[in-house]
This record gives structure tokens, C-alpha cells and sequence, in this order.
């Protein structure tokens, strides 16, 4: 009878450690994105986007274009926010691009080129920018 009830309470504890560490991770991952998203709204106003890379290291955050716009090469703002570091790493605007995420530390970015030259010409010129190395880089150097 004794061993049961050191057992019950043992198991009690545990369960509740258990929770109490969760809650944690959840408020600590919460603060973590309040701040990036925190910094990019003082940057960009409200009408922002921020996405995690797929391991949450980075998070990538622009200011969004709330209202079609008569100017074609629209800069685009963004950064990108080391989650680890707490401090934004790259920063840059981009006239008529798409950026996206290529891999944990690489940025795709698409830009619209002003010029058509043919009918095979999709009129859009990707690169791959390497955060780690600050750099484009080519698609065969991509991890």
C-alpha cells in the first residue's frame, strides 16, 4: 500500500513537471515571436508578413504592399531575424521581387526583369542568397 501511494505520487509529479515545461517552451516561443514581429511592424508599420524558416531559426519579414500601386518596380522591404542571436542579420529592399524561403539559410529571390527579349523569356531572374556567407550564389552551390 505504501509503495502505491509513493508511486501515485511520484507519477503526479512527473506529470505535472511535465506541464509546467511545456507551458514554458509555449511562452518562451511566444515572446520569441512577438519580438520579431514586434520589430517588424516598428520598421514597416502593420501590414507586415513573417515566416520561419522550416527549423525556426530565421524568420523572414516584409512589409506588405497594402494597395496596388502605379509604380512597377515597387520596392520590396524585408529583413531577416536570427531567432538564436535575437538581432537581425540581413536587411535590404528590392525593387519588383518575390523572396521567399530556398532552404534553412538561403533566400530565393525573383525579381521581374524590365525587358522581354523572346517568346521563351518568362521576364523573371532568380538567385539564390546565401545568409550565412552574406552572398549570392549560384544553384549548384546551394546546401
Amino acid at each position: 500500500m505504501i509503495h502505491r501511494n509513493i508511486l501515485v505520487q511520484l507519477f503526479l509529479l512527473f506529470l505535472l513537471s511535465g506541464c509546467v515545461s511545456t507551458n514554458k517552451l509555449n511562452q518562451q516561443e511566444s515572446f520569441l515571436k512577438s519580438t520579431y514581429q514586434q520589430i517588424a511592424k516598428e520598421k514597416f508599420g502593420e501590414k507586415v508578413e513573417c515566416k520561419l524558416n522550416s527549423n525556426k531559426s530565421y524568420a523572414l519579414c516584409k512589409k506588405m504592399i497594402t494597395a496596388p500601386v502605379l509604380n512597377p518596380n515597387q520596392l520590396i522591404e524585408f529583413f531577416v531575424y536570427d531567432i538564436q542571436q535575437g538581432e537581425i542579420i540581413f536587411e535590404d529592399k528590392i525593387a519588383n521581387a518575390k523572396i521567399s524561403w530556398h532552404n534553412n539559410t538561403q533566400l530565393m529571390i525573383t525579381r521581374q526583369k524590365g525587358y522581354i527579349v523572346n517568346r521563351t523569356d518568362t521576364g523573371k531572374a532568380s538567385y539564390i542568397f546565401d545568409l550565412q556567407s552574406k552572398k549570392k550564389v549560384t544553384q549548384d552551390q546551394t546546401k
